[in-house]
């Protein structure tokens, strides 16, 4: 069984999809950009000669198998940290199987803050909404999950890592408590489940740079 520490009263905002990736507004009237909308920004050359190498029939049908895969991998890990007795409840096998070797993972994972809430920042511009905030291995991190069809190292990761640094500060204007640590968990269907950590005062100057230059491209238009 986890623990909730119930340390917070959530926020909440809504946010709104849009072809120029997710937008919130907070209780003040503010629209932000999601952090992950403002760390997608931009050409994707990589992923256009993916699509190609695929042909785009291909790469839709896999691109909503691993959306699907995802979301169900995610839902699971949500309701078995909410102590859900049942969270592979109405799962198909294969993520049921995915679950399963992740959740060995999550073992770590304890005193559990808040799960799934929107957070926003006035000061940086961008909100988001955070997968998990608890201790693991008994330092208070951002949890974040995700999914990945093969084996991953952390060079490959790194606007994960600014993605759950701008939660930890997001989350420390909001409710005035510091977090000093980042967490990806990562399930992998090709491969075994991952685990990297990271202090999260490596990612500030970075993120802040990838800010800067957001806005900076937003205001030139």
């Amino acid at each position: 069984m986890f623990t909730h520490t119930n340390r917070i009263t959530p926020v909440e905002f809504k946010a709104k999809d849009t072809p120029k990736g997710r937008f919130y507004t907070t209780p003040d009237g503010n629209k932000y950009p999601s952090i992950t909308t403002l760390l997608g920004d931009g050409d994707k050359p990589w992923l256009t000669d993916w699509r190609n190498s695929l042909g785009h029939e291909k790469a839709d049908k896999e691109t909503k198998r691993a959306a699907e895969r995802g979301e169900a991998v995610h839902l699971m890990i949500e309701r078995y940290l909410k102590n859900d007795p049942t969270p592979t409840a109405d799962q198909k096998t294969p993520h049921i199987s995915e679950f399963n070797a992740v959740k060995l993972r999550l073992k770590k994972v304890n005193n559990i803050i808040t799960q799934e809430v929107p957070l926003y920042s006035d000061v940086l511009k961008v909100a988001g909404r955070v997968d998990c905030i608890a201790e693991y291995d008994g330092v208070l991190s951002i949890v974040d999950f995700k999914t990945s069809t093969n084996n991953k190292d952390e060079r490959m990761i790194q606007d994960y890592f600014l993605q759950c640094t701008a939660y930890g500060l997001m989350f420390h204007e909001m409710y005035d408590i510091q977090i000093d640590q980042v967490v990806i968990i990562m399930s992998v269907e090709k491969g075994i489940p991952l685990v990297f950590r990271k202090p999260m005062e490596d990612y500030i100057a970075p993120l802040c740079q990838r800010i800067n230059t957001y806005y900076a491209k937003k205001g030139s238009k």
